[in-house]
């Protein structure tokens, strides 16, 4: 019998608070002076908020499919773990201190994930293979958004909706090189 899958409805509120968290202590300036460097790019609090949504969107349908199908639902725990450890603490330990989210990473996501998994085992829908799945799906949720971040320029998307056209002049000033035209 399904009598604990409304515990997936908590995670709503721990991802809410946990992005309330990384925005009061910014997140995006953090990430833009230590990942997007190393990772060849920039997050704009547009995308912040954007990212933000689409978890809260996730997490919502998560909660929603409850035990219809466990390993899409618990991918919601497993990325709270992923985005706990990898995200987090080990960026909080190299970097010799907290990152912005950690507080609630650690307090709020990790509990409520271990509570999700409990949830799933009461209920019986926790196996190996149901584990497996959910935080391959985690993993999956927290690598896109950055594989978009890391490709929208080779995308050629700028970020403003705008495509950049073939025929843009160089910004620099400088007058583009001829392809095999002469020369006077």
């Amino acid at each position: 019998m399904d009598t604990h899958s409304w515990v997936l409805w908590v995670g709503i509120v721990a991802a809410g608070l946990h992005v309330f968290e990384e925005y009061v202590e910014g997140w995006v300036a953090w990430v833009n002076q230590t990942a997007g460097p190393r990772l060849g790019f920039e997050v704009s609090d547009a995308d912040f908020f954007l990212g933000a949504a689409l978890l809260l969107f996730t997490t919502l349908a998560g909660a929603a499919i409850g035990w219809w199908a466990p390993a899409v639902s618990l991918a919601i725990p497993a990325l709270f773990v992923i985005n706990a450890i990898f995200f987090h603490m080990l960026p909080s330990i190299r970097g010799d201190r907290l990152t912005p989210g950690t507080l609630s990473a650690v307090f709020i996501y990790l509990p409520v994930a271990a509570w999700m998994y409990w949830a799933a085992g009461e209920d019986g829908q926790l196996g190996a293979g149901t584990v497996l799945l959910s935080l391959l799906l985690g993993a999956a949720l927290l690598v896109y958004p950055v594989a978009v971040l890391a490709m929208r320029d080779r995308l050629g998307w700028n970020g403003d909706g705008e495509r950049p056209t073939t025929d843009e002049q160089p910004t620099t000033g400088e007058q583009p090189e001829s392809r095999g035209q002469p020369t006077d």
